[in-house]
């Protein structure tokens, strides 16, 4: 075999393999534009497009299969809320979803770890996504969140309509009822009543 074909197939073989390569590593790179870096450095701008900003501890995660068509799962995390930051969050306890599948997905949160959450509200569904901003808290994030949202507050459950609770007074009789009060008045005008009945009676005999 002549040297020129080997070096010329050798040459194909190499170009091949490095498109192969190419090819094969771009798509996880390419598709997915957010890395850790660039959202730790665009905080404000993701928190503006959040719908609730807080922080809170993953307690527990279910999975569940993806009905979207992609291969993956749904995961459910059990999130004790500590402060909200933006957003009208009352529940002290909140379920937020993440995907695990495609590109940019969040995947699964660790249990027992305090996450500051940009969270989308989906009817009442929270849903934390691979670029919007969740991670994992830390104290320069904490004051970034308080420059913009000043310091945040525990979730504020709904006060209970307030009761009034009437306690008897000792040797405080009940108030006079109306129909007590007036039968005293009521007597008085039947005995006149009766008296005249009887000055008349008496009048006619005379």
């Amino acid at each position: 075999m002549p040297i020129p074909t080997l070096l010329r197939r050798l040459l194909v073989m190499a170009l091949l393999s490095s498109a192969l390569v190419w090819v094969g590593s771009s798509p996880a790179s390419a598709a997915c534009s957010c890395t850790a870096a660039a959202i730790r450095s665009d905080t404000e701008r993701l928190a503006r497009i959040a719908n609730q900003v807080f922080t809170g501890t993953v307690t527990a995660s279910s999975a569940a299969r993806r009905t979207d068509g992609v291969a993956g799962a749904v995961l459910t995390h059990d999130v004790s809320v500590e402060l909200v930051y933006k957003g009208d969050l009352r529940e002290e306890a909140v379920q937020v979803q993440t995907f695990r599948g495609a590109d940019c997905d969040l995947g699964r949160l660790d249990n027992g770890t305090r996450y500051a959450f940009f969270v989308q509200s989906a009817e009442e569904t929270l849903v934390a996504n691979g670029c919007g901003g969740t991670q994992r808290s830390r104290p320069k994030l904490t004051v970034e969140l308080e420059t913009l949202f000043g310091p945040g507050e525990p979730p504020q459950s709904e006060a209970p309509a307030e009761t009034a609770d009437i306690q008897p007074v000792p040797g405080v009789e009940d108030p006079m009822t109306f129909t007590r009060a007036a039968a005293p008045g009521a007597a008085m005008v039947l005995v006149g009543l009766l008296g005249l009945v009887v000055v008349r009676r008496w009048a006619r005999r005379g």
